[in-house]
């Protein structure tokens, strides 16, 4: 439980860092190049597609036991769901108190955020959002039941 929990939180920050750059990288491509103001959306669709990324990324990683230890899908097992969980659980708490802190330091603070994460408090909370779309997806999948008799 403590390893998922520690695991969940490396993971996930490391995730968030990589996709933001990623998706600042995409929107200033996107504003610069010839079909500029093309669709307010775009920003959106990007972050949302970079947060399923994250999310998916995230919690396959960090239910999955360390290397060695098995090599069958962790989502298979029998405490797949409690590992589900611990990881949605984990981000939520964590997504939570980053959105509190952006809020603290720049949302309400009137800072002119253009489509960044996390100036921006549509895009990082549509970003967050579509973290855990992925997690909450691998914590309702329902399991097959084993078979009788074969």
């Amino acid at each position: 439980m403590i390893r998922t929990f520690l695991r969940t939180i490396m993971f996930l920050a490391v995730w968030l860092i990589v996709f933001d750059v990623i998706g600042v990288i995409a929107c200033v491509i996107f504003d610069v190049v010839p079909f500029r103001g093309s669709s307010g959306a775009l920003p959106y669709a990007i972050w949302f597609v970079l947060g399923i990324f994250a999310g998916g990324i995230t919690v396959m990683s960090a239910g999955d036991p360390p290397a060695g230890e098995g090599d069958d899908d962790w989502t298979d097992d029998a405490d797949a769901p409690r590992k589900a969980a611990i990881v949605f659980l984990t981000s939520l708490a964590m997504l939570g108190a980053l959105a509190a802190f952006f809020n603290h330091i720049y949302w309400s603070q009137g800072v002119e955020g253009e489509y960044f994460v996390p100036d921006s408090m549509p895009h990082t909370i549509t970003y967050f959002v579509s973290i855990l779309a992925p997690m909450l997806l691998v914590l309702f999948t329902p399991k097959p039941r084993p078979s009788r008799g074969a």
